[in-house]
């Protein structure tokens, strides 16, 4: 097998490559495929050891193979939208697959308002949930398909196949746990959708893949039913790749391949709204949503991240910040730092800091302009492993790749620019998750945290790249609309890895 061209960390020596304005004329056709749940260390073992031919033969050969990191929560839908937006889910308001807006929820009537669960049928309301001052890939560039996509914002009528008829193959792939199925017909509605003549062909494609993420779920990251589950997606991407060539606009494609998330395996459960509600509080949470006197609220998406919301005086107006939740809330924050499934709780400080807290210390963060300011007292408890007390942002993901928690600055920051983000956010340790008994089948496998087992994710394309250190997903929008001579209308965090 051909090696793995990856992009060594620190380079300095870009390789030569055409210019844009020659990239974007060899360049018809832009494809993104999202392997939801590909763990960027189990897709490097299954290439080297040859199991994944399609990827090496039609990516690897050729192109670029980069590790990146994903945001904060790392969970299916809310980290599409850096690689769909260009925007981090702090500023497209979305802090999860469960969210309260504290300004708009209502307790003690018929109807509580003010919350969103994207699990079910809701899923379908994600879309419009975006706020306006986003701008999606395929409004970017009209002349583009999807397949199956909540995000789709400037689709075509029509051009997001297997949308509307996704939904009772989605319910049942839950509770059969497997979405291999679901693959199959996403794929053959893009394969059919390619029958017309090369000239009909859209500028971009979307396709997202669930099978892997499903299968870890299922059954751990590493079972061999979840290995399957990525050489079933290496036979699709072959079958693409043919389907293309045929067309023959395969030498004028760029085929992008990301992941939104990694996984850890998942032994016990901590039951979060239990122990919330173990300590006094009356706690809303999904899919338990009728109305009851309320003071507290806990949103748990991909099951290693939670989003929790406390009253003030039974006044759920705004978000609770330093001060006021530490002297109304202490007992909570208490228990929460010193229970073993817990990585690490954060919420909102003064003056737009974040504070973080675990068994072992307390960290602060701080951006200031174009820097981070970072302090701790104890034991550093995102483990950054570094004494600077100032990191520039353009430092930041450097510095912090190989630790415990890559991108922790950066992502503990954005997080927080939502006001839906909850009075603090929870993150069990990989092992645990927090979902407890409202996880039904239960998850042998979990997503949605910090750490390096979740947020890692290989970053793929057929064509060699430039980009040396380093990477984000949210690097991959200003990458493709590169790709099609296309300029975002909107400020965006990432940068081109052309």
């Amino acid at each position: 097998m051909p090696p793995i061209r990856d992009q060594p960390v620190g380079a300095t020596e870009p390789r030569a490559l055409p210019s844009r304005a020659a990239r974007s004329m060899d360049i018809d056709l832009a494809v993104f495929i999202l392997a939801d749940g590909f763990r960027a260390d189990v897709l490097r073992a299954l290439c080297e050891s040859d199991k994944m031919p399609n990827f090496s033969r039609y990516v690897l050969r050729e192109g670029s193979h980069v590790e990146g990191v994903t945001v904060l929560p790392s969970v299916t839908d809310v980290a599409y939208l850096p690689m769909l937006t260009g925007q981090y889910p702090g500023a497209a308001n979305m802090p999860g697959i469960r969210w309260v807006d504290k300004s708009r929820f209502t307790a003690g009537n018929f109807v509580v308002s003010g919350h969103r669960s994207y699990i079910g049928p809701a899923h379908f309301r994600f879309n419009e949930d975006l706020p306006d001052s986003l701008e999606t890939l395929f409004e970017l560039s009209p002349n583009s398909m999807a397949i199956r996509s909540d995000i789709h914002r400037g689709l075509p009528s029509g051009s997001n196949r297997f949308y509307g008829m996704s939904w009772p193959l989605m319910f049942l792939s839950h509770y059969f746990k497997r979405s291999d199925f679901v693959d199959k017909f996403a794929f053959n509605s893009l394969i059919k959708s390619l029958n017309g003549n090369a000239s009909d062909l859209p500028r971009f494609i979307f396709l997202p893949l669930l099978g892997v993420d499903t299968a870890s779920h299922a059954h751990g990251p590493h079972h061999k039913r979840t290995i399957d589950a990525y050489q079933r997606i290496d036979g699709i991407i072959g079958s693409i790749v043919n389907r293309l060539k045929k067309f023959g606009v395969w030498d004028r494609t760029h085929l992008m391949i990301a992941s939104d998330h990694g996984h850890s395996q998942t032994q016990d459960h901590l039951d979060l709204t239990r122990l919330v509600s173990e300590l006094g509080y009356s706690v809303f949470e999904h899919p338990s949503i009728y109305p009851r006197k309320l003071d507290a609220a806990v949103a748990v998406s991909g099951n290693a991240f939670a989003n929790v919301y406390v009253a003030s005086d039974g006044r759920w107006e705004r978000s609770l910040v330093g001060d006021e939740l530490e002297r109304e809330h202490q007992r909570l924050l208490e228990t929460l730092r010193h229970r073993p499934e817990v990585e690490w709780a954060a919420y909102r400080h003064d003056n737009g800091a974040v504070k973080i807290i675990s068994d072992s210390g307390t960290g602060l963060v701080h951006r200031k302009g174009e820097r981070f300011i970072y302090s701790y007292e104890g034991s550093d408890p995102l483990e950054l492993g570094f004494s600077s007390a100032s990191v520039h942002e353009s430092e930041a993901l450097e510095l912090t790749i190989d630790g415990r928690f890559p991108d922790a600055l950066e992502q503990l920051s954005q997080i927080f620019t939502s006001e839906r983000t909850g009075d603090l956010v929870v993150t069990s340790k990989p092992g645990y998750d927090l979902r407890g008994k409202r996880e039904w089948p239960e998850h042998r496998s979990s997503h949605g945290a910090l750490c390096r087992e979740h947020m890692k994710v290989p970053i793929l394309s057929n064509r060699p790249l430039s980009a040396s250190g380093p990477v984000r997903t949210v690097d991959i929008f200003p990458t493709i609309a590169e790709s099609l001579d296309l300029t975002s209308t909107k400020p965006i965090p990432g940068r081109s890895l052309w």
